[in-house]
């Protein structure tokens, strides 16, 4: 494994992450896409409903690569899509990348079978107060990483990431503070 690698979240068209994942795959290149599941009519029998996996955040996927600019700049070219890599500052030039820590720390939150996870916008907690806490509590939520925030009347572990945020709904007793 090449540990220079990085994650950097991309954008695309409404709707279009699965094509993009797809030409992705077929480039060989790493990617995640937050997944749910999603209740829908099962299109043989209209009388059943299924469970069926649907992206979460409809414009956005990750990709992991050794960050170099150019080969950024060469995908969003070759892509039959559009999609285009977030900028880490406004007017910059540099795209943004999130460690490999960070990002199984936010795939670990993010996954399906965890019921209750909210996401909003990660600029709706930017004046909020938080404590960094760890989960120790056995289960799948064992050693996740965050920010222990209060939000609509409730707690919630915060994982920050490329401008949203999942927030996991623990008891602050689940945690132990890492400040």
């Amino acid at each position: 494994m090449n540990t220079k690698e990085v994650w950097m979240p991309i954008q695309t068209v409404y709707h279009k992450e699965l094509q993009i994942a797809e030409f992705l795959r077929k480039e060989g290149i790493q990617y995640y896409i937050p997944m749910r599941y999603e209740l829908c009519e099962d299109k043989q029998d209209n009388s059943k409903c299924i469970k069926k996996l649907t992206p979460l955040i409809h414009n956005l996927l990750f990709v992991k690569h050794e960050y170099s600019y150019d080969w950024c700049v060469d995908l969003m070219q070759k892509a039959p899509i559009p999609l285009f890599f977030m900028k880490q500052e406004r007017n910059g030039k540099d795209f943004c990348y999130i460690r490999n820590e960070e990002m199984e720390n936010f795939m670990r939150a993010t996954d399906p079978e965890i019921e209750g996870t909210r996401f909003i916008d990660a600029q709706k907690l930017v004046d909020k107060k938080v404590r960094i806490v760890q989960v120790i509590k056995k289960g799948p939520l064992y050693g996740l990483k965050g920010q222990f925030v209060r939000f609509g009347g409730k707690h919630y572990i915060a994982i920050r990431i490329a401008n949203t945020s999942a927030l996991i709904k623990v008891s602050l007793t689940w945690c132990k503070s890492l400040e």
